[in-house]
């Protein structure tokens, strides 16, 4: 079987990294198969499985996604009682109770590792959340977890006009037209500076591979929250939660070999005489808004 080229995904940009390592994964962990992840001139090489079968797999995967536990577990108590909205309002009971009632579920766990760390609280009482949500003010990241799933759902029929799920994967994975869909900060692309935009940004659409963003929030159990000490969490691939590194390889890789080469320190990557490039994004901000600035290869 021929090796798939997935232009898509991109090694210069941390969403591309993040979509790889999420559609690995969703295939391995979720589906069950054993793909080979490498990189060829910036972009996935995956070998075997087959176009249609990866399409298969992954559209089979979306159906009835969005009712996961690991994005409806409940926050609060009593009548006010709800499904999590917001990952960075997260108390230490919230999180020890919906992991309780995961227990036998360890794609769930892995997202709850991959949320935050109730062994760190700050300030506020919340537990220590994941580096990657840079959501503030009224965004809700798992609210939008919800929304992105249902829509990428294949049963889900999407409004007249609007592409449908199979024809938004077949962009991401092979490059295409971006979408209306928030990247949660994630591809630097979608990147605004709001005074040099024609219209102001309440009245623009905002541009997103919905596919993409949504592999890379399947990579959030393979980038857990670990405690350093009783004050401080980091989120795995990051350093000091202020920039975000990851590797580049040729040889095709298993989702085992890929797993641990990601659990590696960020440090050492450059040590490794497999990795030919580590590449790096910091993470920035437009006014309250972070966002991944444009990676550069270290």
């Amino acid at each position: 079987m021929s090796a798939l080229r997935l232009h898509g995904l991109a090694i210069a940009s941390p969403i591309g990294f993040m979509a790889a390592l999420g559609l690995m994964r969703v295939l391995s962990e979720d589906c069950g198969l054993n793909p080979r992840l490498g990189w060829k001139q910036g972009s996935v090489e995956l070998s075997g499985i087959d176009a249609d079968a990866l399409q298969r797999a992954l559209l089979e995967h979306m159906q009835g996604r969005s009712e996961a536990p690991e994005f409806n577990f409940t926050v609060g108590a009593g009548s006010s009682s709800q499904p999590v909205a917001h990952l960075r309002e997260i108390r230490p009971e919230e999180y020890r109770a919906a992991v309780q009632g995961m227990r036998d579920d360890a794609r769930a766990l892995g997202f709850m590792a991959g949320f935050g760390t109730d062994a760190v609280v700050n300030e506020k009482g919340f537990i220590a959340r994941t580096a990657f949500d840079f959501s503030s003010a009224n965004q809700k990241l798992a609210h939008e977890f919800r929304r992105l799933a249902l829509r990428l759902d294949p049963r889900h029929k999407p409004p007249r006009g609007k592409p449908t799920s199979e024809s938004l994967l077949h962009a991401a994975l092979h490059g295409g037209p971006y979408a209306e869909q928030h990247s949660f900060g994630w591809d630097p692309a979608t990147l605004m500076t709001h005074a040099h935009q024609p219209q102001a940004p309440t009245h623009a659409p905002t541009p997103g591979q919905p596919w993409l963003v949504w592999l890379a929030v399947e990579s959030l159990p393979w980038h857990p929250v670990l405690p350093i000490d009783a004050q401080r969490a980091q989120t795995l691939g990051w350093q000091r939660s202020q920039t975000y590194c990851w590797p580049e390889w040729s040889s095709p890789l298993s989702a085992a070999e890929l797993r641990l080469l990601r659990s590696r320190p960020v440090g050492t990557l450059g040590d490794l005489s497999g990795v030919t490039a580590v590449w790096q994004s910091a993470r920035t901000s437009v006014g309250k808004f972070g966002f991944f600035a444009p990676a550069a290869r270290t």
